[in-house]
């Protein structure tokens, strides 16, 4: 058994339940139901951990309503032969409840939703990991305020005022967060750069030296058409590579909602995008159908693959970014687990901080909620197992036995969990309208993808009608 414990807070469980895409949601990248993926079983915990998880809720209070209805297109419950979420035990052995999983497509979860809502069929209990519930969510009158079911001002919270207090309308808390993780990684595989000649990206980042100008210069080191050898692919990380300039497109200042297009911080990352773009780095999505391949990150003919944490918690795999079905013998692999390894995303040469982009782990209560206590008992649970001990080696056992964890890629996501924790970056893009998405979410991604037209072009374009976006919503805010 190992002894060192871990220092994240209920890491698995955040790594599997918080939706760490780069720059959107898991499931915006899965979108895809995968309720028959495998009729695996779920992983059984030890005896002795059940004792210890069930000694920690002895002296809780039973539910009158045990089931808690979760809406998302992910289940909170194991499958695959995976383990329950420690905080998931607690639940389930102390209070007697039980997560109910309403599934649904995650293109589809708000209109999901509506309709429950208008049935008088509420779930219970919404995801706010996409960062598109508030302020949207809660203007539009789908969710109830939390501070009923949760204590906000108790110590068990303590750790999560600052976080939580961003998401306050009318003095009223609308989300309950109870982490905040790194938004996106660098994968790679560690064969391809020793293979290559090229530094290993851990080395730089000890240095003082992982940024945007070493990474390029790894990527034009690495790059041959020819042999089909491209630096960067993977979907859903050009904005998390604006964040580590330390601004969103859209953020939050003083409980209004703002843009930064003309930043010139923004202007920078668009830049260095467009240029990675003209030097043919990134794999040419456009020529092969708008693919990602994360398995030439196994055979060594991509180098670089930014996605969140969440893709190393299943050994390796990614499911179809295409929609179906998940096959097990089918999904694209990234690679075996003991190649991998990963940093976060490069600095900014012109940042004043090593800024990165952050998301948060929590959720929200539906409108018309049955169980709100439930929601507020669950996640009473998930904040206990946060800071216990025993929680915490659990789930460390569980990384390295149940997911083949090394301890290199451990000792690296508590040191970037740490650095996005110091100097976090939130992006609103997507949760104002669905128009400030659109106008946002696609042009940004123009200067990587296409090469064209220049930021400059872009936010002229559109900076006019997001500024008519904010103001209507900012008026419903005051």
């Amino acid at each position: 058994m190992r002894t060192k414990k871990i220092t994240a807070i209920c890491l698995c469980a955040a790594m599997i339940a918080s939706l760490s895409a780069c720059g959107g949601g898991r499931s915006e990248q899965t979108s895809a139901s995968t309720t028959a993926a495998s009729t695996t079983p779920p992983a059984t915990l030890k005896s002795e951990a059940a004792e210890a998880i069930a000694e920690m809720g002895k002296d809780a209070e039973k539910l009158e309503n045990p089931t808690v209805k979760f809406l998302s297109s992910w289940d909170l419950n194991p499958r695959n032969g995976k383990p329950k979420q420690v905080s998931l035990e607690l639940f389930e052995t102390s209070r007697g409840g039980k997560i109910e999983w309403v599934e649904c497509d995650w293109k589809e979860r708000y209109s999901t939703l509506g309709k429950l809502v208008a049935a008088g069929d509420s779930p219970d209990m919404f995801s706010a990991s996409d960062f598109d519930c508030f302020p949207q969510g809660v203007i539009n009158g789908m969710f109830v305020p939390m501070d009923d079911y949760i204590d906000f001002d108790s110590e068990l919270w303590a750790p999560m005022t600052t976080i939580n207090d961003q998401f306050v309308f009318q003095g009223k808390h609308y989300v309950c967060a109870y982490e905040s993780v790194p938004g996106c990684l660098m994968v790679y595989n560690k064969n391809t750069i020793e293979e290559n000649g090229l530094r290993d990206p851990v080395e730089l980042l000890d240095e003082g030296n992982w940024n945007w100008d070493t990474f390029r210069e790894m990527l034009i080191q690495f790059n041959n058409r020819e042999e089909g050898k491209f630096g960067i692919d993977g979907w859903w990380f050009e904005g998390a590579i604006s964040q580590t300039t330390g601004v969103p497109y859209i953020g939050m200042e003083d409980g209004k909602v703002v843009h930064y297009l003309d930043d010139s911080r923004i202007q920078d990352a668009q830049e260095f995008m467009l240029d990675l773009n003209r030097q043919d780095l990134p794999v040419p999505k456009k020529e092969i159908g708008w693919q990602i391949h994360p398995e030439k990150i196994a055979s060594g003919e991509t180098l670089f693959f930014p996605i969140g944490v969440w893709a190393l918690t299943d050994m390796g795999y990614l499911p179809p970014f295409t929609g179906g079905e998940v096959d097990e013998n089918k999904k694209p692999q990234i690679g075996d687990m003991e190649n991998l390894m990963f940093v976060p995303m490069p600095r900014c040469p012109k940042a004043d901080e090593y800024y990165l982009p952050s998301i948060v782990s929590g959720y929200t209560i539906c409108k018309g909620a049955q169980n709100p206590e439930g929601v507020g008992a669950y996640l009473e649970c998930v904040m206990e197992c946060r800071d216990s001990e025993v929680a915490k080696q659990i789930e460390y056992e569980q990384l390295f036995e149940d997911y083949k964890w090394t301890e290199e890629m451990y000792d690296m996501l508590q040191r970037t969990k740490k650095m996005t924790e110091e100097h976090p970056v939130f992006e609103f893009y997507t949760a104002v309208t669905p128009m400030v998405n659109d106008l946002i979410n696609n042009p940004m991604k123009d200067c990587y993808n296409h090469g064209e037209p220049s930021w400059a072009q872009t936010k002229e374009t559109i900076r006019n009608k997001v500024q008519s976006e904010l103001d209507q919503v900012n008026s419903k805010l005051s």
